[in-house]
């Protein structure tokens, strides 16, 4: 016959013990993260002190490639060829077949004849 232990299993101690070896947080280690983080919330959302005579430069935006081959094919209005537009913006083959034919497709530059492209 097996013998019951009087005051029973404490189960509390027993399931605080898994969580710590199982690396499991409990509910405190959780409420206590939230504190935390809302602490780091309320600091990063703070109204900063303002700087007195600090003016705000403007951000250069880079142009993008297919504005770039635009721009040179829109400098020549009679049309220009492919090699002109490679030896102006020095993209390789690939890259320029590529934006000419997505420009071409959305009806920024028009195609005169083979090799020949202006603005539309």
């Amino acid at each position: 016959m097996v013998e019951k232990p009087e005051h029973g299993t404490n189960w509390e101690s027993f399931i605080k013990m898994l969580l710590s070896r199982l690396d499991i947080p409990t509910k405190e280690d959780i409420n206590f993260l939230h504190r935390r983080l809302d602490k780091l919330e309320q600091l990063l959302y703070q109204e900063l002190p303002a700087k007195k005579n600090k003016k705000i430069k403007p951000v250069a935006r880079k142009k993008s490639a297919s504005s770039i081959v635009l721009d040179v094919i829109a400098n020549h209005p009679e049309g220009t060829n492919f090699k002109t537009i490679k030896a102006a913006t020095g993209f390789n083959d690939k890259k320029l077949r590529n934006i000419i034919f997505r420009l071409d497709k959305i009806k920024r530059i028009k195609r005169v004849k083979r090799g020949i492209y202006k603005k539309a």
